[in-house]
């Protein structure tokens, strides 16, 4: 089969990219053909560098008003077109290019994730409902969660048709960088983007209660907004705070040029031995591996408010921390989120589990099942087998191309303005006056007509 990779929102270097480039080499393998539609919107990822597919990559450049004829002819003669992003309110300049994209294609069976985990992030694609309307496959990150529930209320047609997200990998392709317990440094790290969902400050927090001899890396924490307190938040006496710009006199930041050569820069710590938190802002894939495979233990704080949307799976880098050190994940996550099993992740013996407010016991507890050999080497072996059972690619990647191709492409399709016409009978009208008609997630379940306007929603009723 010939199936093709579409990323609307431009290859970015994420677990997006990762799990897609992980699929693209077992469908290689396998003895399929490989496309990929790359959108430029003109929002450059640096993490997407170090990006490659295996097969043909067409650009749709940020300077093409229209996705170019060839470019649809390529989708259109695939069996299979897999849409991992769309254009997002940042990119407001790209939105209506992109649907009238989907609007073209009519060949292949029409699958489409959406990635997004929390409210903002799922909400984030303005026209996310008109373009799911279009699957054939719905692809969320949970069969209980926000966008499922939204997407298949706006088109009934998609009961049936709706695949968790799975996320895989080979169980054996880290195996070179996991060093043994006698190599390894004691390093507690985090390994990720700056994001709240993932609470990467808990090492600037936890450093004052361990021992002098370990230090903390924060690998993948770009400056960003998520490391400042928010004008309108306050401190609160005796808080540990939740911000990494509040440790910036306890921390070196590195920045890394366009071939990940890094260099210290004078936002934090700049005279040697005066800090052990080392913060890299981007990493290349091996290298942040190796770091990990050599580390005693990780820091996975990925946490979502609304737990239904956790799905039964972990997200990419706890599945790396998993396979390469002793992992400690958030017990808001290990409390409330299953496995495919149905048992709780926390009822699993072998990560650590801790949150916010139990930094002092953390600092306690981690040190002392690191410095007790058969332990640290059970508890990991535990971890690992958890991967090797419920996610490995060469089980996951079968069945998910076997089920979209079961499933086909279906006949009940309707006109996207016919499916919001009770809740927003004149978006057509908007349409043809070259307003951007919304209907993300929030417009459907609140039945709310809205318009984007320079990036921005604005709510009519």
């Amino acid at each position: 089969m010939k199936i093709c990779f579409i990323f609307g929102k431009g290859i970015d270097g994420c677990g997006v990219t990762r799990g897609a480039l992980l699929f693209e080499q077992w469908l290689r393998d396998a003895g399929h053909e490989t496309i990929i539609i790359d959108f430029d919107n003109k929002q450059v990822m640096l993490r997407a560098k170090n990006s490659r597919f295996i097969g043909n990559t067409l650009r749709v450049l940020h300077s093409d008003s229209e996705v170019d004829g060839s470019v649809v002819d390529a989708v259109n003669g695939s069996d299979i077109a897999i849409f991992h992003s769309y254009p997002t309110k940042k990119q407001p300049n790209y939105i209506e290019r992109f649907r009238r994209f989907v609007e073209r294609i009519d060949g292949p069976i029409m699958v489409m994730h959406d990635h997004g985990v929390s409210q903002t992030t799922i909400n984030s694609v303005p026209q996310s409902g008109e373009l799911f309307s279009y699957a054939d496959v719905l692809v969320p990150q949970s069969l209980n969660g926000l966008s499922a529930k939204a997407f298949t209320r706006l088109d009934p047609g998609l009961e049936g048709r709706v695949i968790e997200n799975p996320i895989w990998i080979d169980p054996n392709s880290l195996d070179s960088f996991n060093q043994r317990y006698e190599e390894r440094d004691k390093n507690f790290m985090y390994l990720g983007r700056t994001s709240v969902v993932k609470d990467p400050s808990m090492l600037c927090r936890v450093e004052q209660f361990f021992p002098k001899d370990w230090e903390f890396l924060l690998i993948g924490c770009e400056k960003s907004i998520s490391m400042f307190r928010p004008k309108n938040k306050k401190p609160i006496e005796g808080e540990l705070s939740p911000y990494i710009s509040e440790y910036r006199d306890k921390l070196y930041y590195y920045v890394a040029d366009k071939d990940c050569n890094y260099s210290l820069m004078n936002w934090g710590v700049t005279e040697e031995g005066k800090a052990r938190i080392y913060i890299y802002d981007r990493y290349k894939y091996d290298w942040g591996m190796e770091k990990l495979g050599s580390s005693m233990a990780s820091w996975c704080g990925y946490k979502l408010m609304d737990h239904s949307n956790y799905g039964s799976r972990m997200e990419y880098t706890m599945l790396e921390s998993f396979l390469l050190t002793l992992p400690v994940i958030n017990r808001h996550f290990a409390t409330r989120a299953y496995s495919p099993e149905g048992k709780l992740w926390g009822d699993y013996w072998g990560p650590l589990v801790f949150g916010p407010g139990e930094e002092e016991e953390l600092a306690e507890k981690l040190p002392s099942v690191c410095n007790n050999k058969s332990e640290w080497e059970d508890r990991t072996k535990a971890c690992r087998e958890i991967v090797r059972k419920f996610n490995d690619i060469e089980v996951l990647a079968p069945k998910f191309l076997d089920t979209i191709a079961e499933l086909g492409r279906r006949k009940n399709k309707k006109n996207p303005m016919e499916l919001m016409a009770n809740w927003f009978p004149e978006a057509r009208e908007r349409r043809l006056k070259g307003e951007v008609v919304m209907s993300n997630p929030s417009c459907i379940l609140r039945s709310s007509a809205r318009i984007l306007v320079d990036g921005k929603q604005e709510i009519l009723r």
